[in-house]
């Protein structure tokens, strides 16, 4: 176990000295890391510390189905009901029983590759600090950032027709009523759906949040203390976060999704991260860039049948 933590120690330092320009290619070749047209593949050790951060700062991570393929992943969604007939009085087996039709169609995951780009500069690389930890940290918050906006909104360049904001059906309340509506929505999803919904909302969600009430006069957004789960707050009995992510038509709408966010599938190809260093492309402002990339793709996928996540926009 020692042995293994020093081994990722000295991968870590020595692909950290790589990336400030500090020791040539062939020291991480020495190590195992391999290169592939003009990138260097990270290092697992370094890949999970990564993919780890993403997790933890990237909810549709935390609470999707995050599944590492290298092919296209073909995700079965029900499209039709099936017609199940039920006998009750055949006592003898004599006619044929038809054969139900399930139709069943293909959502197609298609990783594509992802880039962020990061910029450091160099008077920074040459100083005696923690190089591997300088720009890691940097490299993880600019990924991390795109990364989920590109889920969570998948609007403008970066389009994702599977995001949430695109893909989730949208709830329309009925009349002014705020307090109606959302306890319409938290009870519009189906049983199975609720049994493992949550909440997401923006800021301006989570004040309006704090003005709704239940039928008996009581708050409909609860306080939680010392939650194992990392949960500050339920809404109408069922989790909610407040995410900087959401995002609705203008800066001032309040948002809320509402679902099962497992439904939101998440395909990382399993080869892993790469990383681009550009020394020339930015010489003039006296920095280095990053690029990071990674093979990946993320949708809402569900039934037109059962819905699995509503997003409802005031």
């Amino acid at each position: 176990m020692r042995k293994m933590v020093q081994q990722n120690n000295e991968t870590r330092k020595k692909f950290g000295n790589y990336l400030a320009g500090k020791i040539l290619s062939d020291e991480l070749r020495s190590l195992g890391i391999d290169f592939k047209n003009g990138k260097v593949l990270v290092p697992t050790v370094i890949a999970n510390e990564i993919i780890g951060y993403t997790e933890q700062e990237n909810l549709l991570r935390k609470f999707g189905t995050v599944v590492p393929l290298d092919e296209q992943l073909q995700y079965p969604v029900l499209i039709d009901s099936s017609d199940v007939q039920v006998h009750v009085n055949a006592i003898e087996r004599t006619e044929t029983i038809p054969v139900n039709s399930i139709g069943l169609k293909a959502e197609i995951l298609n990783p594509v590759e992802f880039d962020s780009l990061s910029r450091i500069k160099k008077r920074l690389l040459k100083m005696n600090v923690n190089v591997a930890d300088l720009i890691l940290n940097v490299m993880k918050k600019e990924y991390v950032k795109k990364e989920i906006n590109f889920m969570f909104n998948g609007t403008g360049a970066a389009y994702n027709e599977g995001s949430l904001y695109n893909r989730a059906v949208v709830f329309t309340g009925e009349g002014t009523d705020n307090n109606k509506a959302l306890r319409d929505l938290s009870k519009k999803p189906s049983t199975a759906v609720r049994n493992n919904a949550r909440w997401f909302v923006n800021d301006a969600g989570l004040e309006l949040a704090e003005t709704i009430t239940l039928p008996n006069g009581e708050a409909a957004l609860k306080t939680l203390e010392n939650s194992e789960a990392g949960v500050k707050y339920t809404f109408f009995g069922y989790p909610l976060h407040c995410v900087d992510a959401v995002k609705g038509t203008n800066e001032v709408s309040a948002v809320f999704y509402f679902g099962d966010m497992s439904s939101f599938v998440i395909q990382d190809n399993s080869t892993g991260l790469e990383i681009e260093i550009s020394t020339e492309m930015y010489a003039h402002l006296n920095e280095v860039g990053y690029k990071l990339y990674n093979l990946l793709d993320g949708k809402l996928i569900y039934s037109d049948l059962e819905p699995t996540v509503y997003r409802y926009e005031i």
